[in-house]
């Protein structure tokens, strides 16, 4: 049996023809840090990082938004949903807030490309 994997840094790389928008979705509505020694807009998220990138060969809204979720796992979806939508009444919700058969709570929200972007609390039960 081989090693694993060791790997040193998560980066997820969301492609865009509309970086500034994207940017202040991921830094000023959601409220996730901006980190000052990239280039591109990337943001903290609990460890590892969302990078903002402005790409050619992307245009237009998302045609698959299921495909690639960002999850961040929060302590109270509740709260985190009514702050980040006070903080931008035109965000777009695709769902409220609501219990999982598992227990847990998940609001989603989407990104300005229509990615979505979902608040995840673990319930115990």
């Amino acid at each position: 049996m081989s090693e694993p994997m060791r790997v040193r840094e998560l980066t997820i790389m969301v492609g865009t023809d509309q970086p500034k928008a994207m940017a202040r979705f991921y830094g000023e509505t959601l409220g996730l840090e901006r980190m000052a020694r990239f280039r591109d807009p990337v943001f903290a998220a609990a460890g590892g990082f969302i990078r903002i990138l402005d790409h050619s060969g992307i245009a237009g809204p998302t045609q698959e938004p299921a495909r690639m979720q960002i999850n961040l796992f929060v302590d109270d979806v509740g709260r985190e949903f009514r702050r980040v939508t006070a903080a931008d009444p035109s965000i777009r919700v695709q769902r409220p807030p609501e219990r999982e058969s598992w227990g847990g709570e998940v609001a989603t929200l989407l990104d300005p490309d229509g990615n979505f972007v979902q608040l995840l609390e673990l319930v115990s039960r």
